[in-house]
């Protein structure tokens, strides 16, 4: 994986988690490592919204320039 996409996955991670309601926020950041079934599901619905994300953004910055953040 190239450090573009592992910085657009953890981008999407974190608006997934931000934008996530908070009974999902609320297992995402306090029921790791998700032991639970129906916590891991929350996770795993959470992890396949953020990988969705980024490589949505990928297809769309395909080709394009792009100036590096400071």
């Amino acid at each position: 994986m190239s450090k573009r996409m592992a910085k657009l996955y953890e981008k999407a991670w974190n608006q997934v988690v931000d934008e996530a309601t908070e009974w999902r926020k609320s297992i995402i950041i306090n029921n790791f490592p998700y032991d639970d079934p129906a916590d891991k599901r929350v996770a795993d619905d959470v992890v396949k919204e953020a990988i969705q994300l980024a490589e949505k953004w990928e297809r769309e910055t395909k080709g394009k320039i792009t100036t590096p953040a400071p």
